[in-house]
């Protein structure tokens, strides 16, 4: 027994002086990963000390490594990692496993609309995968995978959304902002005028970013004044904006016909402006240049009759206008017969006290018996006009 121990002894003292050192059988002594599990994109850090080794890899990736020793590895895929460790007595290995969860992505992370005037809401969207929890703040809290809800900020908001697993937290925001309340005043004045007069348009807006007037007039600023001469009645509409709201206002021009205050030429009828016995159709030229210098000049020349309308040209206005409305003569007897005429601009319905609805311009024989006082009334859409003559019947 003493001769076999001996033997042993001497073999593996020859073998130990040919190998030149002392072999050790290979040790792995330490083979982690940290953390365990990542998301898609990460990273971990492989830890490992072995020892009694000639040559050490990690499969898969770097292949020889020294004995001890970090590296980070950042597999898309959950990856089994091996360390080997070797020597002339053999070999020792250890595996360890990276897991890798896909990350919590918040898809369509959105509000609808993002932008809203004071008072209004809108609508949080969002649907997340891969998440073991889902919360948004500004105190709403924990949410479904995915959902809506809506909300009304009074002033502007991010909301955000957070996405958690064991890999970690993926965030996502949206932000709603709130304009104020658009407010516009818009007015014209006057508000009704005539052909060749002029109004002005008014307005004062708040809240807008841009201002436009249409009808040719365009961006304005938020407060101002414009002049304009519509020749027909017009409406001007103001649109006030923000990127998420409109605002329409609108203001009428009325433009109504031009009917001249005074006759803007001299009368050219010739009626009798001479009473001369009870002849309505005496004094002939007396009536024409009564009428003809009279509606020149103011009624300053002429029969005694003439007709008294004034200079040239005048004032414009909406209510009809009587040109004339005479009788010849204006005192007779009783049965005896006078002569009516009248002529009216810018009427749509002209009647006479004792004979009803009659023409813009005519005439109209009559034979009172008692002194009567006839009314013509002129009428349109905007205003009226009455005048009135008196026939006085004498004994």
């Amino acid at each position: 027994m003493k001769r076999l121990s001996l033997l042993l002894l001497v073999l593996l003292t020859l073998s130990t002086l040919s190998f030149g050192c002392t072999a050790v059988i290979p040790v792995v002594n330490t083979f982690d990963v940290s953390p365990g599990a990542i998301n898609t994109g990460g990273s971990a850090t492989l830890i490992w000390n072995v020892s009694g080794g000639n040559s050490v890899n990690i499969e898969p990736g770097p292949g020889t490594v020294p004995a001890a020793g970090t590296l980070p590895v950042n597999p898309n895929v959950t990856t089994a990692y091996t360390i080997s460790v070797s020597s002339p007595l053999g070999t020792a290995s250890k595996s360890v496993i990276l897991v890798v969860r896909p990350s919590p992505i918040a898809i369509n992370m959105a509000a609808n609309p993002s932008v809203l005037a004071s008072g209004s809401s809108a609508t949080l969207q969002w649907n997340v995968t891969g998440a073991d929890s889902v919360s948004i703040d500004q105190g709403i809290g924990d949410v479904p995978a995915s959902g809506l809800r809506l909300v009304s900020p009074t002033q502007t908001t991010t909301y955000t959304l957070t996405a958690s697993n064991a890999g970690g937290n993926v965030q996502r925001s949206t932000v709603v902002t709130v304009n104020p309340p658009i407010a516009a005043d818009f007015n014209a004045a006057p508000a009704s005028i005539n052909i060749g007069q002029s109004a002005t348009l008014t307005w004062n807006v708040t809240g807008a970013d841009s201002v436009t007037i249409d009808q040719g007039i365009g961006e304005v600023p938020a407060a101002g004044s414009r002049t304009v001469t519509p020749n027909s009645t017009t409406s001007y509409t103001l649109t006030a904006m923000t990127s998420c709201c409109v605002l329409s206002k609108a203001a009428v021009v009325t433009v109504g016909t031009v009917y001249p205050y005074e006759f803007p030429y001299g009368m050219m009828y010739g009626y009798p402006g001479d009473y001369n016995g009870y002849s309505p159709y005496t004094g002939m030229y007396g009536g024409m240049y009564g009428g003809m210098y009279g509606g020149m000049n103011g009624g300053g020349y002429g029969g005694m009759y003439g007709y008294p309308y004034g200079s040239p040209g005048g004032n414009q206005s909406l209510t009809p206008f009587i040109e004339i409305f005479n009788v010849t003569p204006k005192t007779v007897k009783s049965g005896y017969p006078v002569l009516l005429h009248w002529s009216v601009v810018g009427a749509t319905s002209v009647s006479i006290s004792g004979i009803g609805s009659v023409p813009a311009n005519g005439s109209r024989t009559l034979a009172p018996t008692s002194t009567t006082t006839y009314v013509l009334t002129a009428s349109n859409a905007y205003s009226s006009n009455n005048k009135s003559v008196t026939v006085q019947v004498v004994p």
